[in-house]
């Protein structure tokens, strides 16, 4: 135990001299303060923590810039839009944001160790301290795609039945947004991300596209085929728009059924046991009774 301690304490300062070394003589790395990630920043600036986090960020961003790291980056990229401009992060900062975290996973990690003498929690601490980040991402991504399938047949019903009244596309997704009660919801987002898309003068293929790059779901995917293939063939829209909006509240009915059948099975065993209990403790007594009456 007395070698974890000191292997735990050399590790510890040679991370703060590392962080030290780094922060020395760099300059803040550029950080994104327009668009929907400028939005999405200034959002997170409210909260003290993030303001107090945000210049180290910076310093370890213009570090970490400097690593062949092109392909993560890439794949942080993608995840961060999926999860909705992560608190205005860019791929650096974030993974900056995991060294933090793994500082401060070992510091826990050491603090548990120092205190309980325990080997697996201050493990488990500083295995976890890198990999937080990255699973709070994955974490969003996955709720922010589920809220937008759940919102997207209401929005395309309410699009055709605008386009049935005379509205096209744009005009529809804008009477849609506008009409929106919560103005925070992922896919009033989405749809107003469309609405600039075009106004900046990309076609509709290529903003519906861009949907489906942001949000990877089946249900979207479906959509944005839907429409661009009534765009290349001439079908109107609105009809296409009422059948997507049908098809894709069947497909919410069927896993809304498989998931109350998956719920079945998984309350199984926790029934059992609650039954095993009572039977225990109805049971309990003359069995006791019986086994004292048989010594006797």
């Amino acid at each position: 135990m007395t070698l974890l301690s000191h292997v735990s304490t050399l590790l510890m300062a040679a991370a703060v001299a590392i962080l030290v070394g780094l922060l020395v003589d760099k300059p803040l790395a550029e950080c994104t303060d327009r668009g929907l990630r400028g939005l999405a920043r200034e959002k997170a600036r409210r909260s003290m923590a993030f303001r107090l986090v945000e210049p180290i960020l910076r310093l370890l961003a213009s570090h970490v810039a400097a690593m062949p790291l092109a392909r993560f980056r890439k794949d942080i990229e993608v995840k961060i839009v999926a999860a909705g401009e992560f608190h205005g992060l860019g791929p650096n900062e974030v993974v900056a944001l995991a060294g933090l975290s793994a500082l401060a996973g070992t510091g826990l990690g050491y603090f548990v160790l120092a205190t309980s003498g325990g080997v697996v929690l201050p493990i488990a601490c500083c295995v976890l301290g890198p990999l937080l980040p990255f699973m709070q991402l994955t974490s969003l991504a996955k709720a922010r795609h589920k809220s937008v399938d759940r919102g997207l047949p209401a929005a395309i019903d309410l699009a055709a039945l605008c386009m049935g009244a005379g509205l096209d596309f744009p005009g529809a997704l804008r009477h849609v947004v506008d009409n929106m009660p919560d103005r925070t919801a992922p896919i009033r987002q989405e749809l107003e991300r469309i609405l600039q898309e075009l106004s900046l003068g990309r076609t509709r293929q290529q903003a519906l596209k861009s949907l489906s790059e942001r949000v990877d779901s089946e249900s979207v995917g479906e959509f944005v085929a839907s429409v661009i293939q009534a765009e290349e063939k001439g079908t109107p829209l609105s009809t296409v728009l009422s059948v997507q909006a049908t098809a894709l509240r069947g497909r919410r009915s069927v896993l809304a059924e498989e998931a109350a059948a998956r719920a079945g099975v998984m309350l199984l065993f926790p029934m059992l046991m609650m039954m095993g209990s009572i039977a225990l403790i109805l049971m309990g007594p003359l069995i006791i009774d019986m086994m004292s009456g048989g010594l006797m």
